[in-house]
């Protein structure tokens, strides 16, 4: 690094009769040692004020415990008042500042929720879990590259617990982007650390359906059913598959489960209408 030196205090640069007598001389080193600690002083009164007490940490430590509980029974006001509570006790609470990403993802709001999300990321560069979070809100905003480059974030961590999570929501946001051999290949890699996730199975039946491997396609959303059995949205695929292959008996199977479970009134509709036509 070049530094600028125009102010070193080299003795061929101090103007002459700076120091013409000793008294001039004490002087000059009083206001400096003056200076000096009110310089330190200064800096140690902003590091208490932006340090926070080892009791404020711990009661926003209660807050996090409360806000947690009531965010668990569905009570998500009270949840976002206790995770306030802790961090204005402890702004760098890194839980705190994760639970109200999510609480204001889940409200739709967007901006607060990038802004807590970014705090906690830097309280801790390596919260990956914070970084797939910021990821899934940018996803949800469809800002798909902004989506992928937290993933890539999160997964530089090679103590990241959870991987499979990131590399299954950059599988996505590769897909949303049509970039299906991306996608493949962050979902291979999703499923290979949790073969048992029917989001990632269900994500790539998606890919492969866009790249025409169909068998491939029905393939992964079997599976993803044969884990969870309810999970309309892979039902959805391979009703419609099997519809426009003209498999009837098939096809209706998956529209009764729809039907069924599916909270998706819109869907329900749609396939209730589609049951008609196949029975008549």
């Amino acid at each position: 690094m070049t530094y600028d030196r125009s102010h070193d205090s080299h003795p061929s640069r101090l103007m002459p009769g700076h120091f013409n007598s000793r008294g001039n001389l004490s002087a000059v080193i009083l206001r400096s040692w003056i200076l000096i600690m009110s310089v330190i002083s200064l800096v140690l009164l902003v590091s208490c004020a932006s340090t926070p007490k080892q009791e404020d940490i711990t009661n926003a430590e209660a807050h996090n415990t409360m806000g947690y509980s009531y965010l668990s029974s569905g009570k998500i006001n009270e949840a976002y008042i206790e995770f306030q509570k802790a961090i204005e006790l402890n702004p760098k609470n890194k839980a705190a500042l994760q639970y109200l990403g999510y609480i204001s993802r889940r409200f739709g709001k967007y901006d607060d929720a990038v802004s807590y999300l970014k705090r906690a990321v830097a309280a801790d560069k390596n919260n990956s879990e914070a970084l797939n979070d910021l990821g899934v809100v940018y996803a949800e905003m469809q800002n798909w590259d902004g989506a992928i480059k937290q993933f890539k974030e999160a997964l530089r961590n090679p103590l990241y617990t959870n991987p499979a999570s990131a590399y299954a929501n950059m599988g996505y946001a590769y897909y949303m982007k049509g970039e299906y051999d991306n996608a493949q290949k962050a979902l291979k890699e999703s499923l290979l650390r949790n073969p048992v996730s029917p989001r990632a199975m269900y994500t790539l039946g998606l890919v492969y359906q866009k790249t025409q491997d169909v068998e491939s396609a029905i393939e992964e959303f079997k599976k993803a059913i044969g884990i969870q059995y309810d999970f309309t949205d892979a039902h959805w695929e391979l009703a419609k598959i099997y519809m426009q292959n003209g498999n009837k008996a098939k096809a209706l199977k998956h529209l009764k489960m729809i039907i069924e479970k599916d909270e998706n009134q819109e869907r329900v509709r749609e396939a209730s209408e589609y049951m008609k036509d196949l029975k008549y």
